[in-house]
């Protein structure tokens, strides 16, 4: 399974609690879904939020966010929008996080359930960074070389970077593999560098201690 993910955008990290509770609200999350029918919609409903929502609309994201705004009144703002307009399970959940004054940590759920969701299905989210857009063929071959590399069955999240150059840069949970052209010419020049630093260093010995 191939997905083509959205570019990431910086966000603030989150402290141990934070982690902690986004971990065990997405855990309550799945299970409070039912079947795996309910549980994608939900996670669709819930990234759909987090995409156009809150990251397309940082002022409106701001504001749920807020502490001097009433929970009673961010509870209004998440019926009238999304009532109807995503599943009951996933506009449930948003309220309770709200009336827990951890709305702020809906992006973090959703990202966090839907990794739980592949764990327990046996799949291992890879993140896939390339210089052009694989095609089919591609895809297939890079998960066959990172089947041997992860617990579970590789699902790709791939961006396209052009600053890359050419090659592949692949992160399996905080693993990283960089086999990018620009890391390669990195590597080149640093070894120039330190090829001259060494040189310039002999040559430095030499004139302080002439034979």
């Amino acid at each position: 399974m191939t997905t083509q993910a959205p570019a990431e955008r910086p966000r603030r990290p989150l402290s141990d609690d934070e982690a902690e509770a986004a971990r065990s609200y997405a855990a309550a999350l799945l299970d409070a879904a039912g079947g795996d029918d309910a549980v994608a919609a939900a996670l669709d409903d819930l990234d759909a939020f987090r995409d156009e929502v809150l990251e397309a609309h940082p002022r409106f994201a701001a504001l749920l966010d807020a502490p001097r705004v009433p929970a009673a009144d961010k509870d209004r703002m998440l019926t009238s929008l999304l009532d109807g307009r995503v599943a009951d399970v996933a506009l449930r959940f948003l309220r309770v996080l709200n009336r827990h004054g951890r709305l702020g940590l809906a992006a973090a759920v959703a990202e966090e359930a839907r990794r739980q969701w592949d764990r327990r299905r046996g799949l291992v989210a890879v993140k896939v960074r390339s210089a052009a857009p694989l095609d089919e063929t591609q895809a297939e071959a890079l998960r066959k070389k990172l089947a041997g590399l992860t617990p579970g069955t590789p699902v790709l999240q791939v961006t396209t970077d052009p600053d890359l150059i050419g090659g592949l840069v692949v992160q399996i949970g905080d693993e990283v593999f960089d086999a990018s052209v620009r890391n390669r010419l990195e590597q080149i020049r640093q070894r120039l560098i330190q090829g001259k630093t060494h040189e310039i260093s002999k040559r430095r010995d030499q004139f302080c201690h002439p034979a």
